[in-house]
């Protein structure tokens, strides 16, 4: 143990002095999007420019590419955690250069660059008009304490760093259905209660969440040491707060989870609202355009229990429709919360709208037998069966 420590510590001062070297010599041929002197393109059939860049490449940050990216293949705990450590200790060390004055912060990168604000006031205004509205969500008063706390932690701690705050959002949002699935895995383990469905429609929904985060962390959401530091400390805390709570009360961790989701609803709304110009200004990230429009949009379809497959193709042409995008997303997640508190409560069973929809397509048609075809299916099952029979059993088959 005290050779591995060794081993770690070694690695961490070698790696110390490569991040010196990094921190303090300016990085060249940086790809990235700038903002300073913009390329603008006119769409011809609308007013609004649209910044230009290289068609097939990440206009903003390429994730996997950055030093604090995550690791690159399964391997042991100790093996991670100490790569991991390394990884940190190297933003750690700039960071605190930046704080420091020794180092300036480079502001061409995102999200600095996006010139992009959000408005505490503006977003408590919304809530509130949501809940005067009677769309508040009803929750014990200790859970309403821990939101409040929770929201005014938030305000101070991302205040004008909007792009910072959904990242952490994003982050925490991924846990509960980590937390669901786990207690739903137990209880299938012990005999107690089944669930696939309600497993995939809670797989379909953290696949959402990844790709919102995915999309954040393009934006540079993750790029300050602090931020990633406090936001997985939180995630593990939540982990694991969750997983008790469903043991007793299912229906109450999901209501805890709505009230969170219509908090994104509002705050994602009332940023699109702030930024709209700005907004419809930036390219798309890849992931995003990836996930709404060009890759597999099964699981995009299988997250909204409220629609039928394919009833949903949004637009990605721009960053304004995919904050758009993410903001409707957050009102599925609150519709599919409810659902799930109906399931806990009267046994209303969530499944798959692959499955609810009942073979539908998306303009609900339903889809048409053909009875030729099904006497064909049969005829050619009998053929085959006979085959096989007259395989295995010849000499029951000879006249």
């Amino acid at each position: 143990m005290l050779k591995k420590i060794a081993e770690l510590l070694l690695l961490f001062c070698f790696s110390t002095s490569n991040a010196f070297h990094a921190i303090l010599v300016p990085k060249k041929d940086l790809i990235l999007l700038s903002l300073n002197e913009p390329e603008i393109s006119t769409d011809s059939e609308s007013s609004q420019q649209v910044l230009s860049y290289e068609e097939g490449r990440e206009p903003y940050l390429e994730v996997d590419l950055e030093a604090y990216f995550d690791g690159v293949k399964p391997d042991s705990s100790w093996k991670l955690a100490s790569q991991n450590f390394v990884r940190q200790g190297k933003t750690l060390l700039q960071e605190a250069f930046e704080n420091l004055g020794l180092k300036e912060r480079d502001l061409r990168r995102p999200p600095f660059c996006l010139g992009l604000t959000l408005s505490n006031e503006a977003v408590k205004e919304a809530e509130k008009k949501r809940v005067a509205a009677g769309d508040g969500v009803e929750v014990h008063p200790v859970a309403q304490t821990l939101y409040d706390v929770g929201c005014l932690f938030l305000d101070e701690l991302f205040d004008e760093r909007p792009i910072q705050r959904f990242w952490f959002l994003e982050t925490i949002a991924r846990i509960p259905y980590f937390s669901y699935v786990t207690c739903l895995h137990l209880y299938e383990s012990f005999g107690w209660f089944r669930a696939v469905e309600l497993r995939k429609v809670h797989a379909a929904e953290d696949w959402n969440e990844l790709h919102h985060l995915l999309i954040m962390e393009s934006l540079g959401g993750n790029s300050l040491w602090s931020d990633r530091f406090l936001g997985y400390h939180a995630a593990f805390v939540y982990y694991w707060a969750l997983v008790i709570t469903y043991l007793f009360s299912p229906r109450v961790a999901y209501q805890f989870m709505e009230l969170l989701e219509a908090h994104a609803v509002d705050t994602y709304v009332t940023f699109c609202k702030e930024n709209r110009d700005r907004l419809a200004q930036l390219p798309p990230p890849t992931v995003a355009k990836s996930y709404y429009r060009d890759g597999d949009l099964y699981l995009f379809d299988d997250f909204q229990v409220s629609r039928c497959p394919g009833s949903r193709r949004p637009p990605c042409d721009n960053l304004f429709d995919v904050f758009t995008n993410i903001s409707i997303d957050e009102g599925e997640h609150v519709r599919t919360m409810k659902a799930c508190q109906d399931y806990a409560a009267f046994g209303t069973k969530v499944v798959s709208p692959h499955l609810s929809c009942n073979g539908e397509d998306a303009t609900k048609q339903p889809i048409v037998k053909d009875d030729e075809w099904e006497n064909r299916k049969r005829q050619l099952w009998e053929e085959w069966s006979k085959d096989i029979n007259a395989v295995q059993y010849p000499n029951e088959m000879d006249p």
